[in-house]
């Protein structure tokens, strides 16, 4: 951020009369509405600071710190008294008086931009410090950023300023706020696509690590025919054994390993064993491929949906930003999507479909594209009695997003789990329901 970009900004803010609303987007990020018409993004990243036009910038997540609480009990709806840049240096001051009941009140926002002291803090009219998007201790610092402590000044920038000059203020912060949103979403399109690239390399290795049917059958038939010889040859076998060289039922000369077992009569218990534990993964190998194969299919769904993704809400819906969960959940066999404080669960196969059918409680959503194959999804109510309306959107949205790759409207039926009779596996008939109409670009 530029001294002379900054005294620009602070002139244009100047001219507004009113902060309708003034929230916090994003860790290090303060929107503020100006006359209920112009947003304004403020980025206090140190070493990163911009401010650009947020007309179009969405929420990354909800913020409820104190300062957050402040931010908003301190500024919505005030009345601004002025913009100033105090001392010379890159510092915006925005003064401001609210309405009370019985007398008006006066704060100061203050953000810096200024490298290592780069802050916004909220200030009273006697310029003690409310509260700040970061605290700042005596031991880190001279300059203690600390509720109830008065703010000392910076110590007066001595280098010099470049020059420079901004003809039209608001279309140059439009044109960063463009430039920002575009950067912002080709980072969330590389780092969700490495990472599903990585999800895929693994379960593709683990598709390619599964044995050969064949060769399991081939070696339960073997393990069968060593546990017959075994038992047929008993009396020549001595405890601890590691070998029986004998002949087969043909007459043949034939070796077989021996298991270190102190009692000989539970070696063909053992090789029998052995036998059907092979025959038995013969068997289902086709199930555990299937899962394979389909969990690979559904990530590249999502790695098709995210490449194609034209706004950072449409990948946060899928992925949203972490948040620090108090307690642990058990490990779920479906993939988790976060809508707020609800919990979403979506099969990625047949089998995981049929398992969130069975983990759902009666009162919990459930969401299914209409008359096609798709992923079942659940919204854990949480003993809620109603699930928001724009919950249900966001959840059809990634129900759409995790089922199909094409662009085009999609009817989406929801309706508790109590109204959904499972028939067979995944597959269930419902009634009493919803549908709601989502539109993929």
């Amino acid at each position: 951020m530029k001294f002379y970009e900054l005294k620009a900004i602070a002139e244009y803010l100047g001219r507004f009369r009113q902060i309708t609303k003034a929230e916090r987007i994003a860790d290090n990020v303060i929107r503020i509405l100006f006359d209920r018409k112009v947003a304004v993004g403020f980025d206090l990243s140190r070493g990163h600071s911009e401010i650009f036009a947020a007309d179009e910038t969405e929420n990354v997540r909800s913020y409820h710190a104190p300062f957050d609480t402040m931010l908003k009990k301190r500024f919505n709806g005030a009345r601004i008294v002025a913009v100033t840049m105090p001392g010379g240096d890159k510092i915006l001051r925005i003064e401001t008086s609210l309405q009370g009941a019985y007398k008006a009140q006066t704060t100061v926002l203050q953000l810096e931009f200024t490298g290592r002291h780069t802050n916004a803090v909220i200030l009273d009219e006697n310029g003690v410090v409310l509260e700040a998007l970061r605290h700042v201790d005596s031991d880190a610092s001279y300059r203690v950023v600390k509720p109830g402590v008065t703010l000392k000044p910076l110590p007066p920038y001595t280098g010099k300023r470049q020059s420079g000059s901004i003809e039209d203020i608001a279309a140059w912060l439009k044109e960063k706020g463009r430039k920002r949103r575009e950067l912002r979403l080709q980072q969330l399109r590389e780092r969700h696509i490495r990472s599903l690239s990585k999800k895929i390399e693994r379960l593709e290795k683990e598709l390619a690590r599964l044995p050969d049917r064949q060769e399991l059958e081939k070696m339960a038939e073997r393990y069968a025919a060593e546990a017959a010889i075994v038992l047929a040859h008993l009396n020549e076998i001595h405890p601890y054994d590691t070998k029986l060289e004998t002949v087969d039922f043909e007459g043949r000369p034939v070796t077989i390993d021996l298991p270190a077992l102190p009692n000989p009569r539970r070696m063909g218990e053992h090789f029998f064993a052995l036998s059907r534990r092979a025959a038995n993964k013969a068997e289902h190998l086709h199930i555990e491929e299937e899962n394979l194969k389909s969990r690979i299919a559904f990530y590249r769904r999502l790695m098709e949906n995210v490449r194609n993704a034209r706004s950072e809400s449409r990948i946060n819906l899928l992925f949203p930003p972490k948040q620090q969960r108090k307690r642990k959940t058990a490990k779920a066999q479906c993939e988790i999507f976060r809508i707020g404080d609800y919990r979403v669960m979506v099969g990625r196969n047949e089998r995981e479909n049929a398992w969130v059918l069975k983990q759902a409680k009666a009162a919990d959503l459930w969401l299914h594209l209409k008359d096609r194959p798709s992923s079942h999804c659940i919204v854990q109510s949480g003993g809620k009695r109603q699930i928001p309306k724009e919950v249900v959107e966001k959840a059809a949205k990634i129900c759409v997003e995790t089922s199909v790759t094409q662009p085009g409207d999609y009817p989406v039926d929801f309706t508790q789990r109590r109204n959904v009779k499972i028939l067979q596996g995944a597959h269930v008939n419902y009634v009493k329901y919803d549908t709601i109409k989502v539109t993929k670009q």
